[in-house]
């Protein structure tokens, strides 16, 4: 009866105009392939980073970029799981209000960021994805102003270093969140925020100010704009 039902209907289709068959033929042949297909692929892109709860400085937006590689798993036509790797550069600029000056420097942290997003499809390509991810602190630097001296004659002079700063920040933990199109060539674009659950702060003053001042942790904060290709 199944058969029977499905031949009444193919002969359905086949009795429309040329155009509807192309266009149900292609539907057709992109559902089958991505309900039953595992696909790898790279991606890159770029990012504003932010780092939320600095003690005695105000922090704003640093962009930078981001690239690794993916596995999309997709058992369904609306649903895929989807592990990545992804070298990730975050931070922060700051600035510092120091006596009656203020002193900008860039907080500069490298992360080897691991989500594993669930895809949940609206239709064939437009896709819902949330998940956690795990953050391998790389390396960390602090670079520009430290300090500045003012004269009569020279007036202001500001000093900057380029300080290794790894040993004061942590790995993270996050949750991740986002909207992507997977396209039928392969093309995949996507943002994605990911919202830091871990406090990276790993300084001992910055701790202890913390404790006095009552303040809360410090996170990493991060808005994702990536173009991909899949396999």
């Amino acid at each position: 009866m199944k058969a029977l039902y499905s031949f009444v209907l193919l002969g359905g289709i086949v009795l429309t105009t040329n155009s509807a068959q192309a266009q149900s033929r292609a539907r057709h042949k992109y559902s089958s392939r991505s309900a039953s297909t595992t696909s790898f692929g790279v991606k890159a892109g770029v990012s504003q980073a932010v780092l939320d709860g600095t003690v005695n400085q105000i922090t704003e937006y640093k962009a930078g970029l981001h690239l690794g590689a993916f596995m999309r798993y997709r058992p369904s036509n609306h649903f895929a799981l989807q592990p990545e790797i992804t070298y990730s550069q975050q931070g922060s600029n700051n600035t510092v209000p120091l006596g009656s000056m203020d002193i900008v420097n860039k907080t500069k942290l490298s992360y080897l960021n691991v989500p594993i997003l669930a895809k949940v499809y609206l239709g064939d390509v437009f896709n819902i994805q949330f998940g956690p991810q795990f953050g391998l602190l790389l390396s960390g630097r602090q670079v520009g102003q430290t300090g500045y001296t003012m004269s009569s004659s020279s007036g202001t002079t500001y000093q900057t270093a380029d300080v290794e700063t790894t040993k004061d920040y942590k790995s993270d933990v996050a949750l991740c969140g986002g909207l992507g199109v997977d396209l039928k060539n392969g093309l995949i674009i996507a943002t994605r925020i990911n919202y830091g659950l871990t406090n990276i702060d790993n300084n001992t003053q910055s701790q202890e100010a913390r404790t006095s001042l009552g303040f809360g942790g410090l996170h990493n904060r991060v808005v994702e704009f990536s173009l991909g290709y899949a396999f």
